[in-house]
């Protein structure tokens, strides 16, 4: 008999009373939640929001100085104070060397960590997800302390010694890694049908955080007088995040699941008779969790099957050309804006708060009251197809009946045999009844439990085609929008598509075993790392050839891959039930 797969380590969605008498109970601070990471997250974000303007400032006065320097012209010595609008660094030679430095760093993270976030994803399943979390931070802390000890000593070090930190990033992951390692956490401890809504809060704490850290970052530097000292900031978080880690946070997989999921790698890799394959596999193997899974054991089974056998490539694809977009958009903004509206960076900096504010209330507002209006709207769904089959039978039934005329006599002789005959056979049958009705009525609740789930988690797959289709208008009316308050309105209704991305996150989680969830989000961060390499240099290479004559026309690229994402949706499912 097969058995049914379970949802190991659901914590949040249980609903079950709070009593101490419970087998097994632990303490809440022992019990593993999504709730023990939003606040590290925001906080997360806010550190990452700080080094928005003043990161940039730092790099340009260093580049400036070495530019200068270089050129043996008199200038100031290297100081950490901000820019002002008449400094001799605020210049276009200047800030052109400067942009390709930014690009060196990019790089510096982006590449290491196509290697690594694969292989971080797959320790997290054998480990646990505290250890990537860990080093993640450990990495932040180290790239901090370069960051900070070169900025303190450039004349000795120069400025390549800035490309230490970024790489020691990228070899630990970085944020990447963090946010993998927090989006898997949450996996472990949600139900699948709340993982789309908790997914969102993490990527709205983001935003949040994101939205205010720039302006608590410029507070800073305008008490301190100093552009690193919010590196001081970012370097006390992080050792503090680190030791909430290491002491406080709960792991998220049990002891019996980290072994199962250490022998299911094991096995996978005695399978592997070149080391060259092995070595291949350990660096590039997470990008083989979309293709269609093999059973080898229980640890391999997919909780629910609802769609095609290839949605959880398709569904990456989705994701490739949904953050692609995301990206050209950010490298675009500020330059189309100045040109065609002329905003001011003032103007600009009011344009992203308000869409990053959108974005929140978007997140945690609007789609979890979606989320919990889905079951009401399936119940009437469900019932009205029930009442017109209901219909449709009593039409066929009355059919029936009047086309059948059996002889009297013979019904009522029927009727005496099987009253003289069969009496102790329906006896005996009875009792075969009352034996089973146990087992009968646990089928049917597991039955009806894996039908609402399913249909839960189809309506997933709709909202999500739906906002791609919507996505597609907004960047479209950001091409004709010929006054600014236009374009801000179009990013009001682009702020609904930020919902695409954690619900994609959560049915991809849904589509593969639970023992890989670590492995599949460690291949979505090399995706996005892939990302971050390719798409600046294509939309800044489009961009330059549209801005002379048609820079609208950015835009409409733009449309076309938030199209082809949205078409590819309707390849995810779902799957044709099996009779």
């Amino acid at each position: 008999m097969a058995t049914r797969p379970s949802f190991d380590n659901v914590e949040i969605e249980t609903h079950l009373p709070l009593s101490s008498s419970l087998p097994n109970k632990k303490p809440w601070y022992k019990t593993a939640s999504a709730y023990w990471l939003l606040p590290m997250f925001i906080i997360i974000s806010i550190t990452g929001g700080l080094t928005v303007a003043t990161g940039v400032q730092l790099y340009l006065k260093a580049v400036c100085h070495e530019y200068y320097s270089k050129k043996h012209l008199s200038i100031a010595p290297f100081s950490l104070k901000p820019i002002s609008p008449d400094d001799v660094c605020n210049n276009a030679d200047v800030q052109s060397v400067t942009s390709k430095f930014l690009a060196a760093t990019n790089l510096c993270t982006a590449i290491p960590a196509i290697f690594v976030l694969g292989p971080l994803g797959i320790l997290s399943d054998r480990k646990g997800r505290k250890r990537t979390l860990l080093i993640s931070s450990a990495g932040t802390i180290l790239s901090t302390l370069v960051l900070i000890f070169v900025s303190n000593f450039l004349e000795t070090f120069g400025i390549y010694c800035f490309l230490i930190g970024p790489l020691i990033d990228g070899l630990t992951g970085g944020f990447y890694a963090i946010s993998e390692a927090s989006y898997a956490y949450a996996t472990d401890c949600t139900h699948p049908t709340r993982r789309s809504v908790v997914f969102g809060w993490i990527q709205g704490a983001m935003f949040a955080g994101f939205a205010i850290g720039p302006t608590i970052g410029a507070w800073l530097v305008k008490i301190t007088d100093s552009l690193l000292s919010v590196n001081y900031v970012i370097l006390v978080v992080y050792i503090i995040l680190f030791l909430f880690y290491l002491f406080i946070l709960p792991e998220s997989l049990s002891k019996e699941k980290l072994a199962s999921n250490l022998k299911r790698q094991q096995d996978i890799r005695s399978r592997q008779k070149s080391w060259i394959i092995s070595f291949l596999y350990r660096i590039f193997g997470a990008l083989l969790v979309f293709l269609p899974p093999k059973q080898h054991n229980d640890d391999d089974k997919i909780p629910i099957n609802f769609t095609t056998k290839y949605s959880s490539l398709i569904l990456a694809v989705c994701y490739t050309l949904l953050s692609a977009s995301i990206m050209a958009f950010t490298g675009v903004f500020v330059l189309y804006t100045s040109l065609v509206f002329k905003w001011t960076l003032l103007q600009q900096g009011y344009f992203v708060f308000m869409m990053g504010a959108t974005k929140v209330v978007v997140l945690f507002i609007l789609y979890p009251a979606i989320v919990r209006f889905k079951k009401p709207i399936l119940a009437l769904i469900s019932s009205s197809k029930k009442l017109i089959i209901k219909r449709r039978n009593n039409d066929k039934q009355s059919n029936n009946n009047n086309n059948i005329a059996e002889p009297e006599e013979k019904t009522e002789q029927h009727i005496v045999v099987n009253k003289d005959d069969g009496n102790d056979e329906n006896i005996n049958n009875n009792n075969k009844d009352d034996e089973n009705i146990n087992n009968n009525d646990d089928c049917n609740d597991n039955k009806d439990d894996d039908e609402q789930m399913r249909k839960e988690l189809i309506f997933e797959v709709w909202v999500i085609r739906l906002i791609f289709l919507i996505d597609t208008l907004a960047h479209i009316m950001y091409g004709i929008a010929t006054t600014g308050s236009v374009f801000t309105g179009a990013t009001v209704i682009a702020a609904l598509g930020i919902i695409t991305t954690p619900a994609i996150k959560s049915l991809q989680t849904n589509l593969i075993p639970p023992s890989q969830i670590g492995r599949l989000l460690g291949a979505i961060s090399v995706i996005d790392s892939i990302l971050r390499i390719v798409v600046p240099p294509i939309f800044d290479g489009l961009y330059s050839v549209f801005v002379k004559t048609s820079p609208h026309l950015i835009w409409y690229c733009m449309s076309v891959l938030l199209i082809l994402a949205f078409l590819f949706a309707f390849g995810i499912g779902p799957a044709t039930k099996k009779l």
